[in-house]
């Protein structure tokens, strides 16, 4: 099952030859590492922790890429820090926004079905 659920994963997120390019920066010779990985059954949960390192790493160029270009004040560790910060506030704030969507939506929904008489 998890050889099926990470080949999804692997198919949803990246093409095929993305996937094998990622290994082959990563590894000499990924063929045995799939192998084990396949028959130790943990062939999912590798691919899960392969894709969300590389979007992490991705996600740290940008931030590099953009302190080198823009960011002249302060070090890119504490830019970096900033940014997270930043974005943990947003989260938050848009959980808060979407509870409050959800509640305006389940009333009005209440408020229809509250008037439905069946035949």
């Amino acid at each position: 099952m998890g050889f099926f659920q990470g080949c999804f994963r692997v198919h949803q997120t990246v093409r095929l030859n993305e996937f094998m390019d990622l290994l082959h920066k990563r590894y000499a010779s990924p063929f045995s590492l799939l192998d084990t990985l396949i028959e130790n059954k943990q062939f999912s949960e590798y691919i899960q922790f392969l894709l969300n390192k590389e979007a992490e790493d991705r996600n740290d160029q940008m931030l590099w890429e953009f302190y080198l270009h823009k960011v002249f004040d302060k070090p890119f560790n504490e830019f970096k820090k900033d940014i997270l910060v930043k974005s943990e506030g947003e989260s938050k704030k848009n959980d808060a926004t979407d509870e409050a969507k959800r509640n305006e939506i389940i009333e009005r929904s209440n408020a229809i079905l509250n008037g439905f008489v069946p035949y």
